[in-house]
């Protein structure tokens, strides 16, 4: 029976036309079959043995049935993909998609495949293979890494994960020496914390990494060395099993209350020592909350202690765990022989200096508890934070920080390092202070804003030193 036309002035109209869609031809992409036999089920399960350290985990070499191209066609589609995200923060540096749940059939037709590969054929093997039960819930998603580009150490643990997955869309001829990016597993202590890289996988085309998340699976990814890009999809299984994570404890600084005088004059560039300067800074300050003072110390007192400190490396000490912190820390015990370095600990340490702050900022620090900490930043240092950082900052109430950078030379614009103020639960940046020579950077940060420094990367040149005095819980006086 045809459909009646409707008729306009008297005359018959003809019916719209349905709009055409376009046709989506979807290749199906399957597993190796390789990985399907029923030997390979106990094989799998190996993985599981205390004897696979440092956790459980796989590397599936060829694990696409690539016949049909199936590898490239997602690839292409990935490397073209309209959505990547600029990622970056304490924690890592990347380009990101969102979840390709809602990725679009007719525009990424290989890219669609491949999710679906994921949510029914590969849960399904993947429940076979290891006797976990999986529930429906799949995040997927593209990461892609450039150079200085990394992922520093977590365990991934996080509500209902029970097993990582990264299969890699890498060039074929991936050389790690040369490129980085590799996926390195480590080894931890006895209070579950992570010490030592275990062992490490090149991110090898059509691989598939697999592991179970605990509280032990920490893990990270190598610093990128070139503008090759590390493509790759990556996300998690997930099954009805959590686990509550251990929280660490805040980085222990020995505090005190400034005592003893010390006089300022030798070491800090008379300039800030005057009233005038000083008040100055301290009306500077009053509108902005934080600012960098140049040239802080004389000219030769900065040398000398640069001197000092680039000389003798066996004075700094190494702390974390990995997954919190990799710095170099100045053990005072250690400093016999830095005479120039100690007289400035002294002056920072002194009742006189804590005065200096007040006046220029007029934030009143009289009596308030006090650290000073020495760190030494070169490529591959950073600290990260953590919900324990954010239970110290409130516990802190409002505090000064005063930060003095002594370098040799300007620090490269792109070689990290920096340091970066940040309010807890908020992802903006507050501040970002840049390592400068001679400079001093002073912060007046509320409870609940805390500080990180963001990891020092392959662009570093010569190492810098950050020396940091804090006052704890200081008086605030409204006008």
């Amino acid at each position: 029976m045809k459909r009646k036309t409707k008729e306009e002035n008297g005359k018959p109209t003809k019916s719209p036309k349905p709009k055409k869609r376009k046709s989506v031809v979807m290749e199906p992409i399957h597993i190796n079959p390789k990985y399907l036999k029923d030997t390979y089920e106990s094989e799998f399960k190996k993985g599981f043995e205390k004897s696979k350290r440092p956790f459980p985990h796989w590397q599936l070499r060829n694990f696409v049935e690539n016949s049909d191209n199936s590898v490239e066609k997602v690839e292409e589609e990935l490397q073209n993909f309209e959505d990547w995200q600029r990622k970056e923060n304490d924690l890592y540096s990347l380009y990101q998609t969102n979840d390709l749940k809602s990725i679009d059939p007719t525009v990424h037709p290989a890219i669609f495949s491949f999710r679906q590969f994921l949510y029914t054929e590969v849960k399904e093997w993947l429940q076979k293979v290891s006797g976990v039960e999986l529930t429906e819930q799949v995040d997927c998603n593209g990461s892609c890494y450039a150079r200085t580009d990394s992922l520093l150490p977590h365990n991934d643990l996080i509500e209902t994960r029970r097993f990582a997955f990264v299969y890699y869309l890498t060039a074929a001829n991936w050389d790690s020496v040369v490129n980085g990016g590799d996926l390195q597993l480590f080894n931890h202590d006895k209070k579950l914390q992570p010490t030592t890289v275990a062992t490490q996988f090149a991110p090898l085309r059509n691989s598939l990494i697999l592991f179970e998340v605990s509280q032990t699976s920490w893990h990270r990814v190598a610093e990128m060395l070139s503008e090759e890009p590390r493509l790759s999809i990556n996300g998690w299984f997930h099954s009805t099993r959590r686990i509550e994570p251990k929280k660490p404890a805040a980085e222990s600084i020995k505090r005190f209350i400034p005592e003893k005088k010390f006089k300022l004059s030798n070491l800090i560039n008379e300039e800030f020592l005057s009233k005038e300067r000083q008040n100055e800074v301290q009306e500077t300050f009053s509108d902005n909350s934080e600012l960098n003072l140049s040239g802080f110390l004389t000219d030769s007192i900065h040398n000398e202690i640069y001197s000092e400190l680039i000389s003798n490396p066996s004075c700094f000490d190494t702390v974390g765990p990995v997954s919190k912190r990799h710095v170099a820390r100045l053990n005072e015990e250690k400093t016999d022989d830095l005479e120039t370095t100690n007289r400035l600990i002294k002056c920072l340490k002194s009742t006189n200096f804590a005065k200096l702050a007040a006046k220029l900022t007029g934030v009143t620090v009289s009596g308030a508890e006090t650290s000073v900490k020495v760190s030494r930043v070169e490529h591959g240092t950073y600290w990260v934070l953590g919900d324990e950082d954010a239970e110290q900052s409130t516990t802190d109430g409002y505090c000064l920080d005063v930060h003095l950078f002594v370098q040799k030379t300007a620090w490269e614009d792109e070689a990290g390092g920096e340091l970066i103020y940040i309010a807890e639960e908020e992802t903006e940046e507050l501040l970002r202070i840049s390592p400068s020579p001679n400079a001093a950077s002073v912060v007046f940060r509320e409870p609940g804003v805390i500080s990180f420094l963001k990891y020092a990367n392959c662009k570093a040149s010569d190492p810098f030193f950050l020396l940091t005095v804090s006052f704890y819980n200081v008086k605030v006086v409204d006008d």
